[in-house]
């Protein structure tokens, strides 16, 4: 009696093997896995969103059998992105970027369509820093818990180098202007007159600064002759009106808001002609 109830179970274990191959070997069709960069979505906020597609489109005769989408990452339980300061996590979000619960180590999420929209989300705080974010993960087809088809997908997101500039808040009561192109009244010229600034420098990759004058001094509005020397002071360096300065800032990969300090000093102003003298002084960042 032991023996027979022994046999029955090995014939009911052949009978189910037997029944998911069969399963398997009927379902078929094909399927393709894309992450399109052109269509990465960025929002920025007080946090900074982007969503990485992952789009998955089946075939008429997959569609009909299949019923789930897994996926799995190839790093543990979380996508990991590899960037230019190490690992960001990314969290896998359906259609309506509402996020999909993780199940030994499987995402899985019901087929309503030949082709389903999914997302990767990352955060970060700030601006990304600048450079790629490379990640890859697994996605197969599954029908009754049986995986049909698999194939593996690259996704890539890349943070544009961006830099931003603004006046600390005591320079903004001494000029005019606003988006970059300020006015400084010295008033009546003195002798040795001296004005100070205070620039903040956002960014999330190294730039080089460039200090510049368009007349290589102030220059009188009629006579052009005349011109009046002064000293430009940036960073620790002094250079005279007539030479430009550039600085490069090589810094760690990162996020940055630097401030600097810089101003401007006359030189001899006496015996110069009457009159308004006016000089274009350029303040540019580089990203690299």
């Amino acid at each position: 009696m032991i023996q027979q109830c022994i046999m029955l179970f090995v014939l009911g274990v052949l009978v189910f093997s037997q029944t998911a191959q069969a399963d398997k070997k009927s379902c078929k069709g094909s399927f393709v896995v894309v992450s399109d960069t052109a269509e990465v979505i960025e929002k920025f906020a007080k946090k900074v969103k982007v969503y990485v597609p992952v789009k998955v489109q089946l075939s008429n005769a997959l569609y009909d059998c299949a019923d789930e989408i897994w996926i799995e990452s190839l790093n543990g339980n979380k996508i990991f992105f590899s960037g230019p300061t190490g690992e960001k996590v990314g969290k896998l979000q359906d259609e309506r970027f509402k996020n999909i619960k993780i199940r030994k180590g499987v995402w899985k999420t019901p087929l309503k369509d030949r082709t389903s929209h999914l997302w990767v989300k990352m955060t970060h705080l700030s601006l990304f820093p600048a450079g790629a974010y490379n990640a890859k993960v697994k996605v197969s087809i599954v029908s009754k818990n049986n995986i049909i088809d698999e194939q593996f997908v690259s996704l890539q997101y890349f943070a544009q180098p961006t830099i931003s500039i603004a006046l600390d808040s005591t320079s903004q009561h001494k000029v005019s202007g606003s988006n970059g192109d300020y006015q400084i009244d010295l008033g009546e010229l003195v002798d040795h007159a001296r004005f100070n600034w205070g620039i903040y420098v956002f960014s999330n990759t190294a730039y080089d600064i460039v200090l510049d004058s368009e007349y290589n001094g102030l220059r009188h509005e009629t006579n052009k002759q005349a011109l009046i020397d002064y000293t430009i002071s940036f960073d620790n360096v002094k250079i005279p009106s007539s030479q430009q300065l550039v600085r490069r800032y090589d810094f760690a990969a990162g996020v940055n808001n630097s401030w600097y300090g810089f101003s401007f000093e006359l030189g001899k102003v006496e015996l110069m002609p009457a009159g308004n003298y006016q000089d274009n002084l350029s303040f540019t960042v580089y990203p690299r």
